[in-house]
């Protein structure tokens, strides 16, 4: 049967697999029997259905801080959080998630930190209409409020390598400054070019987050220190308000400003 929908990233196909798969997937039935449906989808809702069905098998509905260790893809709540703010419109929703399901790339991601830690989802096959109402009821459900798990998720909080800075490729510093560069006086009154703005330098940080060569305490600390600005650059993505943008992009150059302090090469 197939295991996962949209989560942009894959349920790990090594041992955590096969460790959750007999065991773990009766008690994801049985979490998914008593859990509270909320008024917005019924129970008996299709969508619903095929994604209790076909996702929760390996995503959690939402994050649980006493099963971090059992995590083996991100749950359903942080994908909508993701590409909610990147795709407002239902409809654009519904064909990114089903675009990035057929053909899943680290180019198409809006989830770098997760494709990291679980690795990019396999390319499966799914029948359309059935992927398309799961993606609905991914835009439509509420999954409510992500628990404060946060940075505990990375082990850790931001630090310096032995009081010393973290060093990285001469190539990751440029794509940060990079953002700099295009957030250094940046003013305008269509908000869509605040949206676009927003996508633009995400694009940027993300090819710093995913970056193969780094690992370990390193990259733990790359992510750590981008967690909090990449909410708020998916916040930029989907401002409808100018006042609103110049806030983000307030705290968003207020956060990078400390890039400095813990990085250089």
């Amino acid at each position: 049967m197939i295991s996962i929908l949209i989560s942009l990233i894959s349920c790990n196909t090594s041992q955590k697999n096969k460790e959750y798969s007999k065991s773990e997937n009766l008690n994801v039935e049985k979490t998914f029997q008593n859990q509270d449906i909320e008024k917005n989808v019924q129970y008996n809702s299709k969508g619903y259905e095929l994604m209790a069905q076909k996702c929760y098998i390996c995503h959690f509905e939402k994050p649980d801080p006493l099963k971090r260790d059992e995590m083996i893809s991100p749950p359903m709540l942080r994908i909508q959080e993701h590409y909610k703010p990147a795709y407002t419109n239902k409809t654009e929703f519904v064909n990114a998630i089903v675009t990035f399901v057929k053909e899943p790339s680290r180019e198409k991601t809006l989830m770098p930190r997760a494709v990291k830690k679980f690795k990019l989802m396999p390319k499966l096959i799914y029948d359309d209409e059935e992927l398309r109402l799961i993606a609905e009821t991914i835009y439509d459900y509420d999954f409510g409020s992500t628990p404060k798990m946060k940075i505990q998720m990375m082990g850790n909080t931001l630090q310096l390598n032995n009081g010393k800075k973290w060093i990285l490729k001469k190539e990751s510093i440029e794509q940060v400054n990079a953002v700099f560069n295009k957030l250094a006086n940046y003013k305008s009154s269509n908000i869509a070019d605040y949206n676009q703005l927003g996508k633009d330098i995400f694009n940027d940080v993300k090819k710093v987050m995913l970056d193969d060569s780094y690992s370990g305490e390193l990259f733990d600390q790359i992510h750590v220190f981008f967690f909090g600005i990449e909410d708020n650059i998916h916040r930029l993505m989907a401002t409808t308000s100018e006042n609103e943008a110049q806030q983000q992009l307030t705290e968003i150059k207020k956060q990078l400003k400390e890039f400095q302090n813990y990085f250089e090469y």
